[in-house]
């Protein structure tokens, strides 16, 4: 099954707050793995140290 949920922080990249509009698929286990979401997380410079998506990511595996 899969679930969608906005996430909303400041982005590094843009230097402003925005909403973040994310895809998690749900396991039989109870795991949520993200899916996609409609911001350049993974190419961004900003990635690895991205306080928006580390939020969206808490309990979800990538």
């Amino acid at each position: 099954m899969e679930t969608e949920e906005l996430v909303s922080g400041f982005c590094k990249k843009q230097n402003q707050t925005r909403m973040v509009f994310c895809e998690f698929e749900c396991t039989g286990e109870g795991r949520r793995i993200l899916i996609s979401m409609d911001c350049e997380y993974g190419k961004c410079e900003h990635s690895q140290t991205c306080a928006l998506m580390s939020g969206a990511k808490a309990g979800a595996v990538t």
